[in-house]
């Protein structure tokens, strides 16, 4: 259960994801939006645990990570990868302001803080047997954001099973484009566009391989998994 409630605020970007997690900004949306296409995680919750850390002063304070990730035991494995204690923080503003991020004002970030407050995050993760990590903006908003975001629907909402071993079928000779893939079931769009939704969710589910940290488009190679994918 969540030590910090996140609360509607007129400063802040609020709101709930159908897993019923929290955020308080459009970036731990979009972070929520990765965990849940990733299929290794067994369970993500919201503002986990609060730790204490000392300040240069000498006073206490209290700080609470973003997310907590419990992943899914691998197989072949005797236990699961070790649970990710995760900060969620925009970019760090280039000191000449030459490149200030898009789409948010710039924000001050006392780095002397948020340096005490990760070492503590850090030991306590480690005598958790977790590992702590903070996620800056840049490697949450990538082409594989946008992947996942368009992909999501069908990970969550199955399609009608009408053309799934064909299509799995078309890929035994070897690797295809989405545009050559979609064709082998049949000429017409008609016909193509009723295999479409199969094909996403082919792709979502990874029962097919793309290499989804490049946009998607009718030109990506599509081909079946190997032993260790």
């Amino acid at each position: 259960m969540p030590t910090r409630k996140i609360k509607r605020s007129p400063v802040k970007v609020t709101g709930t994801v159908p897993d019923g997690q929290k955020f308080e900004s459009f970036l731990e949306e979009e972070f929520f939006t990765l965990l849940r296409f990733d299929n290794e995680i067994e369970h993500f919750e919201e503002q986990p645990i609060t730790i204490e850390w000392k300040a240069e002063n000498g006073d206490y304070r209290k700080y609470t990570p973003d997310v907590l990730i419990t992943y899914k035991l691998k197989k072949g494995s005797q236990a699961p990868p070790p649970s990710l204690l995760c900060e969620v923080k925009p970019d760090e503003q280039d000191k000449d302001n030459k490149s200030p991020r898009r789409h948010t004002p710039p924000r001050k970030e006392d780095e002397k803080e948020s340096v005490l407050k990760w070492d503590a995050a850090r030991r306590y993760a480690s005598r958790k047997g977790w590992i702590f990590k903070v996620f800056r903006e840049s490697e949450i908003r990538t082409p594989y954001l946008d992947n996942a975001r368009f992909l999501l629907h069908y990970l969550e909402h199955e399609p009608t099973y009408q053309f799934r071993e064909r299509l799995l079928e078309s890929l035994k000779h070897g690797a295809l484009t989405l545009t050559e893939w979609i064709s082998t079931i049949g000429p017409t769009k008609e016909e193509q566009a009723h295999a479409f939704p199969e094909c996403h969710w082919l792709i979502a589910t990874r029962k097919v391989h793309v290499d989804l940290h490049r946009p998607l488009t009718l030109y990506s190679e599509i081909s079946l998994p190997t032993e260790n994918e």
